[in-house]
Parts: structure tokens; sequence; C-alpha cells
């Protein structure tokens, strides 16, 4: 039987364990954070101060006790996902943005707050601090960089 076509085993978990365990330089992450977003876009300086009103009256209805994901989605100019923004480093987002959301904890969310885009809430989820990553959460990604490396293996 030729080589390529050959079956390609997946790797074993013994084989996924030792390459974490040998190229964890590989698997630095710098600090990420985890945020919910509200935003209301300003385009025009006549927009400033209906958006910013809107944005005051948005704060004011979670100090209630509204959960954030629902106003987020009927509230924010940036729909979708309840305002989820994902993980996210340092130098993704402008500075004025970064500045306000790094510092909080887990669970603080920020007052109104605007930058160049226009007005914004972010309530932080999780904070990573940096370091090698956790072998659940790399783990998918080495064991197809293994899988990947021995189909170019049989091909070549």
């Amino acid at each position: 039987m030729p080589p390529s076509t050959l079956p390609v085993r997946k790797p074993t978990r013994k084989e996924i364990d030792l390459y974490y365990k040998t190229h964890r330089s590989k698997l630095y992450a710098p600090e990420r954070i985890h945020v919910l977003q509200i935003i209301k876009n300003v385009e025009s300086p006549s927009e400033r101060e209906a958006a910013s009103a809107a944005m005051q009256a948005i704060e004011a209805r979670l100090r209630t006790g509204e959960d954030f994901r629902t106003l987020a989605e009927q509230e924010s100019d940036c729909k979708g996902n309840g305002g989820d923004l994902g993980w996210f480093t340092r130098g993704v987002m402008v500075e004025e943005f970064e500045d306000a959301v790094f510092e909080l904890s887990p669970g603080e969310q920020t007052a109104v707050f605007e930058t160049r885009f226009g007005f914004h809430i972010v309530r932080l989820l999780e904070k990573r601090a940096p370091g090698i990553q956790p072998l659940s959460e790399v783990y998918d990604a080495i064991e197809n960089h293994l899988y990947r490396a021995r189909l170019e293996g049989v091909r070549n």
C-alpha cells in the first residue's frame, strides 16, 4: 500500500502531554481578559449628548439589577452575543478602553466612559494572569498540531 493511503492516527493523550511539557515556552500567553460591553456609537458631534444620556439611563437600569447581557442585546449599538467581546490582550483595543477595563476585578463593571467610538459600559467576566496556558485550554490545539504534522509527514 503506498504511504499516502495509510490511515493517520490521532495523537494519544500521552503524546499530547509530552508535547505540552517539552514546548511550554510556545504556550505562554500574556494577561488577558473576557468582557461584556454595551456601547452607544457616536459618529458625529450632534449625537454625543443623546448617546451619553442613553448610556446614563442604561447604567441606572444595571444598578437596579437588570441583566447586563439582556440590556446589551436590547440597547447596545453592537448587538449580538449579549455584548460578549470574548478574550483579548492589551494592545487589541483602543487605549482608553483598555485603561478602563484592565483595572477591573472579575464581576466589576465600569461607569460610563467615552472613547473615540462612543460611550461604553463594560463588565469584566474573567481575568487571566500572564503565564503558561493550562493544558485544558490548549489540548485541542496541540492535538490538531500533532495530527497535521503527521499528515504532512505521510504526504511527503
